[in-house]
């Protein structure tokens, strides 16, 4: 996919509305875990008086600010309409089914033909135009609980990401699916719509990982990836890390944030990307989705409508973009329990040749600075680190929790950062790699040498901590970073 240029994001949906927002917080989920409307008198939203605020919404009674979106609807019919598939606790309540008993003729008469089908996908629906089609057609497979294949997920997701699909049809997509639980075949598809296998370029260095954290930014805990990948290029290992400015509606610091907030330039194509990454002086590269797929970036927005992260929120931190001489790495961070095997899974296809998932704060593959209750068989804690190794071409995989204490970093519990924010960020990770102790310091030595140990490219976590130390203690990883924001303006 070709680099955009910059341009700045203009909202492109009305609304959305509070209410129905709340409604979909509670139906556009899984089939244990969705919680009926109205089942007490003091529920809010009631369903009733939601399904008022929709026939307002479309009746143009409400201000736009107010209104239900297109999108919305969409999430939220489509759930509606799944939830029939649902065990009995899930399904509709006697309030719900109330509710649209009473407001059914009106719905019918009022709504727009595409929100009718997926509230009755019996009726029949017309699309607009050719790529509409594709979504239709995988939606008669989503709204009965069905699964795609992998070539219908993948070229269902590229018609989700042009400008000629419904917007009622993306959100009833996304979140059909995310209902459903992405089977592995999904999940590969919705990677390789952003940017497929067959794009990847070698380039010219021995080793490279790729780290891939939430989209969504940090709002808890220091960000410390960026940092990570400084002290690793000083170290002669390669990086490559990838997300947005700002991704809605977490809106958390990102390492795109943090790279603008230290003066670096931002808006590298791939092709910069790489000469940075094979830049002995650099050593790691960053690039953002609205470079390497404008059109994802562009449906920010879809994200914030639909209520619940879409699937390729997971997928997205799977990118591979290139790949090195000897040998390929990834880094992945995960919150919610399930996806952690697919991602390994979509590493272990594409070649690469040792990864790591760790189940880190704020969903990213940070550790935090104190274990607290270990995992069991049952419950992942925080901390807990799987993967696998590719030797002589077998797989040997491995799992544990990674203990802080173990390595000598005695914390009661994990700090989190007076100020968070992409400033903030920017001058503790600094003065961190230029020696200052504290748990920024500990943040970036524990998780550059236990990933790395992980990774399989140290042998020993103790002989990982004195290296990455070194290089933060003499200032190497600094000049690592300082070239980075220097060097990006001129490619």
């Amino acid at each position: 996919m070709a680099a955009s240029d910059s341009h700045p994001y203009t909202p492109v949906y009305p609304g959305p509305n509070a209410d129905l927002l709340e409604a979909q917080a509670r139906v556009c989920t899984g089939p244990h875990q969705t919680r009926p409307l109205g089942v007490n008198a003091s529920d809010f939203p009631q369903p009733e008086p939601l399904l008022e605020t929709l026939l307002k919404s479309i009746a143009g009674e409400l201000p736009e600010s107010d209104a239900a979106s297109a999108a919305q609807m969409g999430a939220f019919f489509a759930a509606m309409t799944l939830r029939a598939y649902f065990p009995n606790a899930t399904q509709w309540s006697l309030a719900e089914e109330a509710a649209f008993r009473k407001h059914r003729p009106a719905l019918t008469k009022q709504l727009p033909p595409e929100i009718q089908y997926l509230m009755n996908p019996e009726r029949s629906y017309v699309p607009a135009n050719p790529t509409e089609a594709i979504v239709v057609n995988a939606l008669e497979k989503i709204l009965r609980a069905k699964h795609l294949s992998y070539a219908e997920t993948r070229e269902m997701c590229e018609a989700i990401l042009s400008d000629d699909v419904n917007p009622a049809l993306k959100g009833a997509a996304l979140i059909g699916q995310r209902m459903n639980r992405e089977t592995y075949e999904e999940v590969r598809g919705y990677l390789d719509a952003f940017f497929g296998p067959e794009e990847v370029q070698p380039i010219d260095v021995a080793t490279l990982t790729h780290f891939g954290q939430p989209y969504d930014g940090a709002t808890r805990y220091f960000r410390p990836t960026l940092f990570v990948a400084a002290v690793r290029a000083a170290l002669g290992e390669a990086s490559l890390l990838h997300s947005v400015d700002a991704m809605p509606p977490k809106n958390g610091v990102t390492e795109e944030a943090v790279l603008k907030a230290l003066g670096a330039n931002t808006q590298l194509s791939l092709d910069q990307t790489a000469s940075l990454i094979t830049n002995e002086s650099v050593g790691f590269g960053y690039v953002s989705q609205r470079e390497y797929c404008p059109d994802a970036y562009n449906l920010r927005e879809l994200r914030v409508h639909i209520k619940k992260r879409p699937p390729w929120a997971a997928t997205e931190k799977a990118q591979q973009f290139f790949s090195a001489r000897e040998a390929n790495y990834m880094v992945l961070g995960y919150y919610h329990i399930g996806y952690e095997k697919p991602l390994l899974q979509l590493a272990w296809e594409r070649g690469i040749d040792a990864a790591v998932a760790v189940k880190g704060e704020e969903g990213t593959s940070h550790y935090a600075l104190r274990l607290g209750k270990p995992s069991t068989s049952d419950r992942m804690a925080i901390n807990y680190s799987q993967g696998f190794r590719r030797v002589n071409g077998v797989r040997e995989d491995f799992a544990m929790d990674i203990d802080p204490a173990s390595y000598e970093f005695d914390y009661t519990r994990s700090p989190r950062p007076e100020v968070v924010s992409a400033e903030a960020f920017a001058e503790t990770g600094v003065a961190a790699l230029s020696g200052e102790k504290g748990h920024i310091y500990d943040r970036i030595l524990l998780n550059t040498a236990i990933v790395d140990y992980l990774l399989g490219i140290y042998p020993a976590p103790e002989d990982a901590l004195a290296r990455v130390k070194s290089v933060m203690d003499n200032g190497n990883a600094l000049k690592h970073l300082q070239a980075y924001v220097a060097e990006s303006h001129r490619e």
